[in-house]
C-alpha cells in the first residue's frame, strides 16, 4: 500500500502580489495490480478568489516514504510564477556578485516539465534518516558547528548533466545561510575518525582552490537551477556549446571547463537569467500550447 503525504507550501519568491488563491487537489489511484505504473502523482489546480482570506498557496510538495525524500522540491506553478521566480533568483545571483557558483547533485525533482528549470527547496529537519547514525564523523562535524539543515554542495560541477546523486544544478542559498568548508575532507561521509580534521573546517565562502572537496551549507531554503536545461536551452546559442546533446553518456555530456569559463560567478549566472532566459519564457507565454512539449524531446536527454 502507498503512503502519501500532501503538503500545501506558500513559496515567498514572487517579485509582485497576487491577488488569487489556488486550491491544489491531490488526485492519486491505487490498485495493486497497476502499481508498478504509479511514477508520478496528478495534480491539478483550480483558482479562486479570496478563499477563507487565506495567504496565495504557490505550490504541492508530495513525498512517497518508500521514495524517502529528504528534502521538499516545490516547482513553480505556472509560467507566470516561472518568470517571477526566475528573476527573483537573478536577483540573488546579482547580489552574491563574484563569488564561485556551487554545485549540487539533486533527486528529488524528476521529470522533463519544462517547470523544473528552477525548484526551491526546503531542507527536512530531520535528518537522521540521511545517514548520521551511521557515520558517526560526519554526527560529529554537524553537532560540533552547530549545523542545523546540512545540504552538501561542491565549486566543481560534475561532468554530466546527470550524476551518481542525481541532476547536476547550480546551488543558490537564500536567507541566513551559513558555509562550512575543509580543505582537508573531499567526502565527509567517507571519512571515520573525525578527531583527525575537526579542527580544519573553516565558516565562511571558501575560494576558488576549494575545488572538488565538499562544502557544507546550513540553510533553511535554497534554489537549484538544473544545469542541463539551463546551458542546453535557454541561456542562448554560446552556452550550448557547453553540453554535448549526442553524446552516449549523460554523465560525461559537459565541457566543465567552458562551464566554469563562461559562468565562473553567481553575477555572470544573474545576467543569464536576468535576459536570455526569461526573455525565452516571456516568448513562451504568448505561445497558444503548453509551454511543456515545447522541446521537451531534446530536453529529456539531459
Amino acid at each position: 500500500m502507498y503512503y502519501v503525504k500532501a503538503q500545501t507550501v506558500y513559496n515567498g519568491d514572487t517579485l509582485k502580489t497576487h491577488s488569487k488563491a489556488q486550491l491544489a487537489t491531490l488526485i492519486l489511484a491505487i490498485r495493486n495490480r497497476y502499481r508498478k505504473l504509479l511514477r508520478s502523482f496528478v495534480k491539478s489546480a483550480l483558482t479562486a478568489s479570496g478563499f477563507f482570506g487565506a495567504e496565495p498557496l504557490r505550490g504541492i510538495s508530495t513525498c512517497m516514504r518508500y521514495s524517502q525524500f529528504r528534502e521538499d522540491a516545490i516547482r513553480p506553478n505556472d509560467m507566470e510564477h516561472m518568470i517571477n521566480r526566475t528573476n527573483v533568483v537573478a536577483d540573488i545571483c546579482n547580489q552574491m556578485g563574484k563569488r564561485p557558483l556551487m554545485y549540487r547533485q539533486f533527486k528529488g525533482d524528476k521529470g522533463t516539465s519544462i517547470y523544473r528549470f528552477v525548484v526551491k527547496v526546503t531542507p527536512q529537519d530531520n535528518r537522521k534518516w540521511h545517514g548520521n547514525e551511521h557515520n558517526p564523523a560526519q554526527e560529529r562535524v554537524i553537532k560540533e558547528l552547530g549545523i542545523r539543515n546540512p545540504v552538501w554542495a561542491t565549486l566543481e560541477p560534475h561532468t554530466g548533466t546527470r550524476a551518481p546523486f542525481g541532476v547536476n544544478h547550480i546551488m543558490i542559498p537564500v536567507g541566513d545561510y551559513q558555509i562550512h568548508h575543509s580543505s582537508e575532507v573531499e567526502d565527509l561521509g567517507r571519512r571515520k575518525d573525525a578527531a583527525e580534521f575537526i579542527d580544519t573546517y573553516s565558516t565562511g565562502w571558501p575560494d576558488k582552490s576549494h575545488g572538488a572537496n565538499e562544502i557544507i551549507v546550513d540553510c533553511v531554503n535554497y534554489y537549484l537551477i538544473n544545469v542541463g536545461d539551463f546551458v542546453g536551452t535557454y541561456a542562448g546559442k554560446k552556452a550550448k556549446a557547453i553540453i554535448d546533446k549526442e553524446h552516449w553518456s549523460t554523465w560525461e555530456n559537459l565541457n566543465t571547463e567552458l562551464l566554469k569559463a563562461t559562468f565562473s560567478t553567481y553575477r555572470d549566472v544573474g545576467w543569464y537569467l536576468a535576459n536570455p532566459v526569461t526573455n525565452y519564457f516571456r516568448w513562451l507565454s504568448t505561445l497558444d500550447r503548453n509551454p511543456n512539449t515545447i522541446g521537451q524531446r531534446d530536453r529529456s536527454r539531459y
